[in-house]
């Protein structure tokens, strides 16, 4: 696998700012050292492009969590990710949306969210799939390992067990300084950031908005708490962004679930992003994929949609479900322009087994890229034995891509 190496612009992006360079040997004993400062992980060798990769939402309902389960509260997602593991490595920052809070174990079981919804009758302990989330530590642990190294959480269900849930999600986050979370926070402070991705002097400005929260009681009592989205909060903060950044990228959680299609709401913040000149729209929420295209501003300006990639690790039996997407990116720039070299997409699978032995029929929960799914593979899909998985096929699954993304598929080269 190809080591990952990158740096992580943290800035706070008011008034003037200093920086400070970290070696990451040290800078976990360096306990005055400012979150909002310059870190350098590594240093790099000079060149000219950056790579990114995206994946949609990764969802983690009830049977996933009885999957994974190995123990009373002990949990494992590790080998989910194993068939994707190798896609991860073609971005120098590949991201991931984690659509479910990681919640903690503790203060749940006697909450409002909990006796109204679970009671006291819930196998997994405090972990929750639909329709109020909360996933345990085990699914961030085995992001990490599988190779991800950016994280967008600003999602619809991200405040389903409440402010506290969110707050453990950020501190579990804590424990991977070297991993950029975007979209939540704990505290107005860090609401004030803008997260600047940095590798071969090139530099890249993630932001992150929801369209909404399920459970808005807590938006209400912490409004910084999650990055929602608001025409006058995005110019702001790609304003700020572009003055720190070569590229300005924002990830929406937006859309209709199960709409093939755009949504208006889409396409008035389609508007709005390009009218505030960002580079990329990355989309998700709306479980299933939706079109690409480039989009232009009046002035030349051009700016690249991705208006759903889709889920990513799902249970949903639904046939049009089970394909999604990888975004790749690749930023280039030299002392005399910069531009988006490519913008692409890889085709995923969502797969899972069927097994009438396990709890809820559904097991073994992975990803593979859509290159790599053959048809002996796709007559194993669990899905195959529900309704809505009717007419699932790889070759369904290659029909669907090519018609939605038509110019835009990338096959990969190993």
């Amino acid at each position: 696998m190809k080591k990952i190496l990158f740096s992580l612009l943290s800035i706070v992006a008011l008034g003037s700012f200093s920086s400070c360079l970290i070696n990451p040997s040290t800078a976990s004993e360096n306990k005055n050292i400012d979150d909002s400062l310059l870190i350098n992980f590594k240093p790099q060798i000079d060149s000219s492009e950056v790579t990114m990769v995206a994946v949609g939402d990764n969802l983690y309902d009830w049977y996933m969590l009885e999957a994974g389960k190995t123990g009373d509260n002990s949990f494992n997602f590790d080998d989910n990710y194993n068939n994707i593991k190798k896609y991860l490595t073609l971005g120098d920052f590949a991201v991931i949306n984690q659509e479910t809070p990681l919640g903690g174990d503790e203060g749940y079981l006697g909450s409002e969210v909990e006796e109204k919804y679970i009671h006291s009758k819930n196998r997994w302990g405090a972990y929750h799939g639909y329709s109020n989330f909360n996933s345990p530590d085990a699914v961030g642990n085995a992001i990490v390992k599988a190779g991800f190294n950016v994280v967008t959480m600003a999602t619809n269900h991200v405040l389903d067990h409440g402010f506290k849930a969110l707050e453990n999600s950020v501190k579990f986050w804590e424990q991977y300084p070297e991993i950029p979370l975007i979209g939540i926070h704990k505290d107005k402070e860090s609401a004030d950031n803008i997260t600047i991705l940095s590798k071969n002097n090139i530099k890249i400005a993630i932001l992150n908005y929801t369209y909404g929260v399920n459970c808005g009681n807590d938006l209400t009592k912490y409004p910084y708490s999650v990055d929602i989205l608001n025409k006058e909060k995005i110019k702001t903060d790609v304003a700020k962004a572009k003055e720190m950044a070569d590229f300005v990228v924002v990830f929406a959680h937006w859309g209709t679930e199960y709409l093939l299609t755009t949504s208006e709401s889409q396409k008035k913040y389609t508007q709005i992003f390009l009218d505030a000149e960002v580079d990329v729209v990355v989309g998700t929420h709306p479980h299933i994929i939706e079109p690409i295209e480039w989009v232009t501003k009046s002035n030349g300006h051009k700016m690249l949609v991705y208006y759903s990639l889709g889920n990513f690790i799902s249970m949903f039996k639904d046939v049009k479900c089970q394909i999604e997407g990888m975004a790749y990116l690749k930023f280039y720039k030299d002392n005399n322009s910069k531009y988006i070299k490519e913008g692409t997409i890889i085709p995923l699978v969502n797969h899972w087994n069927y097994d009438a032995k396990a709890y809820g029929g559904r097991t073994n929960f992975t990803v593979f890229a859509l290159q790599d799914y053959t048809q002996d593979i796709a007559k194993q899909h669990g899905c195959l034995h529900y309704k809505g998985g009717v007419g699932f096929s790889s070759e369904y699954m290659n029909q669907l891509a090519n018609q939605m993304w038509n110019g835009f598929v990338k096959k990969v080269e190993w």
